[in-house]
């Protein structure tokens, strides 16, 4: 099990762990937000699930993609429903004792959102920075949860405070809403992709491969998105006295470290002749089938 697997896995069983106490909780203590509150923590554990399928599977994996759109419009399904069965229910006043438990849950979520953030900057990876910060969302809705049940225990005092959880409640089923739109999206991103401007990553791999003396010109670097990850194409021109065998040893090497820098990024570098000369020499000298091994690399 990799760095990048583990990670998301201890966060996966912590998002499990805090899903069950909060769903189990909120039964037991008839808080209907801190049921959906559980259902927000379990579309939040859905993305890990999700970031754990794209490190199992490519991105071009179908099944993948019908199973992680299925599981968004299930969720987001769940959050609608919700709404409505708070709105039929009626007024339940929970139980005084659901608030110690929505204030602890409040202080576990934290700390798995601040694990991943302190992972995914250690990696320098941008999946897990995402899934973090995904993951302060629920934080938030934890959050609104643990003032609507404050709220409620002023009821006796305020009457109209009767109604904060069931309030409560509609506003945390929009986080989940929204969460399964975030799935959704996330999919439709991967399949299709999107063009990224992202000025530090364009400038920080013309710098590295402009330190290469053998390059003459980065003529165009353009960075694609695929849901959590990144996929950069690289024209550039290099020095003709190079054989087509050195100058893709070169690339090869670029890319290896490009990626190894960019551990989430797809790097890909073509080379942009300024004149045919080179390669027609070393196809007449090295032999065509040599040639072809060379141009399949």
């Amino acid at each position: 099990m990799n760095k990048l697997t583990y990670t998301v896995f201890t966060s996966f069983m912590g998002n499990t762990f805090l899903a069950m106490v909060k769903m189990i909780a909120g039964f037991l203590g008839k808080s209907m937000s801190l049921i959906v509150d559980g259902l927000h923590t379990f579309a939040d554990q859905s993305l890990e699930l999700i970031t754990i399928s794209n490190t199992k599977f490519n991105k071009n994996d179908k099944l993948k993609h019908i199973i992680n759109i299925s599981l968004g419009l299930i969720i987001l399904l769940l959050g609608l429903v919700f709404i409505y069965v708070v709105s039929k229910r009626g007024v339940v006043i929970p139980k005084n004792w659901v608030i110690v438990i929505s204030f602890l849950t409040i202080i576990f979520k934290y700390v798995i959102s601040s694990y991943l953030m302190e992972k995914g900057k250690l990696y320098h990876n941008t999946i897990l920075v995402n899934d973090a910060k995904q993951s302060n969302k629920d934080v938030i809705s934890s959050i609104i949860v643990f003032i609507g049940l404050s709220l409620s225990l002023l009821k006796d005092k305020y009457e109209y405070l009767m109604y904060a959880d069931m309030v409560t409640a509609i506003i945390v089923s929009l986080f989940v809403i929204y969460g399964g739109f975030v799935i959704i999206s996330r999919e439709l991103s991967d399949i299709f992709g999107t063009k990224v401007d992202n000025i530090e990553y364009i400038n920080g791999i013309k710098e590295f491969i402009s330190n290469n003396k053998n390059v003459i010109e980065i003529t165009n670097v353009t960075i694609q998105k695929y849901g959590p990850y990144y996929e950069a194409k690289c024209d550039i021109k290099m020095d003709n006295n190079l054989t087509l065998k050195d100058a893709n040893q070169i690339v090869k090497y670029l890319e290896i470290a490009l990626k190894n820098k960019y551990q989430d990024m797809v790097i890909i570098i073509n080379i942009v002749w300024q004149n045919i000369l080179s390669v027609i020499v070393y196809f007449v000298f090295k032999g065509e089938s040599s040639w072809k091994e060379q141009m399949s690399f």
